[in-house]
């Protein structure tokens, strides 16, 4: 059914998220202008929502976006920030509380990144196991040696790692009529190391790392349930393998993707979390929070120094400055924007920016903290400014030092 923009309103109600909004009291008027458009007021009164379909001009925050570009962006075809730079999606009064007010209802995420095509799946996966076996979907065959054939699906399930091909044998989803103990080898191997698509998001990419950072020492099989979707972790103390799928009868915790992040990141307490009702946890509490300390926490320095700059920024030295700053960081991307003597950042990397500024994640920290010098790491190409060096010299002063 297609989206609508009273449809989008109609749902917020049901999506709004309590607990995320405890002792606040703001309002958000959006004009939504064109065909199918209107006058919405959300409002939120010491954690309660309300929704009324008229305007409010003394609204906190006002948002003014077109029937079209508001239903494509609910959609996820259109950039919020890129509609922001581009003028489709104008915003005025209180700018902080339009970044964080969608972190106050549900989002629908998706429950996997892009599928890795076959070609570069497979074999990529045969060279893990390094048994003699074909792989053939279809029409098309990758490897080597004795054949295992059938459903793109139960395949794909099979080298993954993710499926045993017993059930798939017997059900008829998969072919093989070689050597049962090649592919019990292989399906040893693939196992051992599955291939997961988490989903592209900060919760997801902390589900990503969890094997890495793993310190070990801890037994047992936990549930972890993150914006809906079920994880199996098993843990012993050499090890652990983290798959799709629930547990049943065990322990289990459920947690919103970005909470989940914070957890990993070492930036919420799980008990408080749990008393505020944040998250949700079937069986002993503290075994489930004792498994916690079996990780690393997923940091990176630079990562925290970009999303730090809100708090550290200087209303009264940026004066009248307003811009766009980009920052590609190793892999990561950032933008900057400054207006209105309000500073807001973004984890991803907008197009077009007023000056970008490209380094490696140690030399960025080393430069942001002041133990390598700025105007050193520009002439000896550890930092490259692409566009306006002074501005990007202006936009450095109006921000206070993190502690090194």
């Amino acid at each position: 059914m297609a989206l609508t923009v009273d449809g989008i309103f109609a749902l917020m109600p049901e999506l709004f998220l309590p607990e995320k909004a405890q002792g606040l009291t703001v309002s958000v008027y959006y004009q939504v202008t064109g065909e199918g458009g209107g006058d919405y007021t959300c409002l939120i009164e010491n954690g309660a929502f309300s929704l009324k379909r008229e305007a409010k001009a003394d609204a906190t925050s006002v948002v003014v976006i077109g029937a079209e570009d508001w239903i494509a962006l609910n959609e996820g075809k259109l950039d919020p920030m890129q509609a922001f730079m581009t003028g489709k999606l104008k915003g005025t009064g209180d700018l902080g509380l339009l970044q964080k007010f969608p972190k106050f209802f549900k989002k629908p995420q998706k429950q996997g990144g892009p599928v890795k095509p076959l070609k570069e799946l497979v074999p990529a996966r045969l060279a893990l196991a390094g048994a003699g076996i074909k792989v053939t979907v279809g029409g098309e065959s990758w490897g080597e040696g004795a054949e295992v054939a059938g459903d793109e699906a139960a395949l794909r399930g099979l080298v993954c790692g993710l499926s045993d091909p017993g059930p798939a044998l017997l059900g008829g989803q998969i072919r093989y009529a070689g050597d049962m103990s090649l592919l019990r080898k292989a399906w040893k191997s693939w196992s051992a190391e599955p291939e997961i698509t988490f989903p592209d998001t900060p919760g997801g990419k902390a589900l990503a790392t969890l094997r890495k950072r793993y310190k070990g020492g801890a037994s047992g099989t936990l549930e972890v349930k993150v914006d809906g979707v079920p994880y199996r972790l098993d843990f012993s103390p050499e090890g652990l393998s983290v798959r799709p799928g629930e547990v049943e009868g065990g322990a289990a915790l459920g947690i919103s993707d970005a909470d989940f992040a914070a957890l990993n990141a070492g930036k919420l307490n799980l008990v408080a979390a749990l008393l505020g009702g944040a998250i949700t946890v079937k069986g002993d509490m503290s075994k489930v929070a004792a498994y916690t300390a079996h990780f690393d926490a997923d940091v990176n320095p630079a990562q925290g120094l970009l999303e730090s700059m809100p708090e550290r920024f200087n209303a009264e030295k940026a004066g009248d400055l307003e811009a766009a700053v980009g920052y590609q960081i190793d892999d990561m991307g950032y933008t900057l924007i400054i207006r209105k003597g309000a500073c807001m950042v973004f984890p991803r990397l907008l197009k077009p920016c007023d000056t970008l500024l490209k380094a490696k994640a140690d030399d960025f920290v080393a430069m942001s903290t002041g133990t390598l010098n700025a105007q050193e790491a520009f002439m000896t190409g550890k930092i490259q400014i692409e566009g306006d060096p002074l501005l990007m010299q202006k936009v450095a002063k109006s921000f206070k030092r993190p502690e090194a």
